[in-house]
């Protein structure tokens, strides 16, 4: 990938195309992508009961002034996706940050790394999904690494492509490609409301599931 650049426009879905997506699980979106797309389990919603929804603004690496840039050039309804390595050494972002963020309609974070200031981002409300907390942060100005604003990234060999939409909730992360929205918010609710009828129609009812091991060979004692 690119360093030393940055790219100041981005493609991104429509703002009712995040909306339906921040409507349904994540669980049901990595069906809906056929298991792909999730990120690592460690990468964990920070901010219990919020949702994490919003295009991909990207910033390679945890310089100060490369994550700033990726600020100023989000526009409301983004997120921003710090990939900082996996760094659990230092945290790269915090609440002072999240409140600007928010102030300029960034809808939340993203980060590859760790966080602070935990009590004040639930405060505010401010979804932040991040490998973990440490009160260590970065001597700034950093300046000791080469960055770039939106280009692709990879996170747990997950590439995040800028625009690309990114959901969160307390199951976990998913990457969906801009290009696949649209199919994914289809087949996702299709899915749902198949399953719902599903289970609406055995509610009460056994599953066979004891006849079914008996059939395939289980002894039933």
């Amino acid at each position: 990938m690119s360093v030393r650049e940055i790219h100041t426009e981005i493609i991104r879905p429509t703002r009712s195309e995040i909306a339906a997506l921040s409507r349904l699980p994540v669980a049901a979106i990595v069906d809906a992508l056929g298991k792909k797309g999730a990120l690592s389990h460690c990468l964990k919603l920070q901010t219990p009961g919020l949702i994490l929804c919003g295009s991909a603004v990207t910033a390679l690496g945890p310089d100060v002034t490369v994550r700033r840039a990726a600020i100023d050039l989000a526009q409301p309804g983004d997120i921003i996706v710090v990939a900082a390595d996996g760094c659990k050494e230092r945290s790269c972002f915090g609440g002072v940050t999240a409140a600007h963020m928010q102030s300029r309609g960034i809808t939340g974070v993203l980060v590859d790394g760790m966080v602070r200031d935990v009590a004040e981002l639930r405060r505010l409300a401010f979804p932040t999904v991040a490998r973990g907390t440490t009160p260590f942060n970065y001597d700034y100005p950093a300046g000791r690494e080469d960055g770039a604003v939106n280009v692709p990234v990879d996170i747990d060999g997950v590439r995040i492509t800028p625009g690309d939409v990114v959901v969160g909730d307390e199951d976990g992360a998913v990457v969906v490609p801009r290009d696949q929205v649209t199919a994914v918010i289809a087949e996702a609710q299709a899915a749902m409301s198949a399953e719902a009828e599903k289970w609406w129609g055995r509610r009460g009812q056994s599953l066979g599931a004891v006849q079914q091991l008996a059939d395939s060979g289980y002894t039933i004692i």
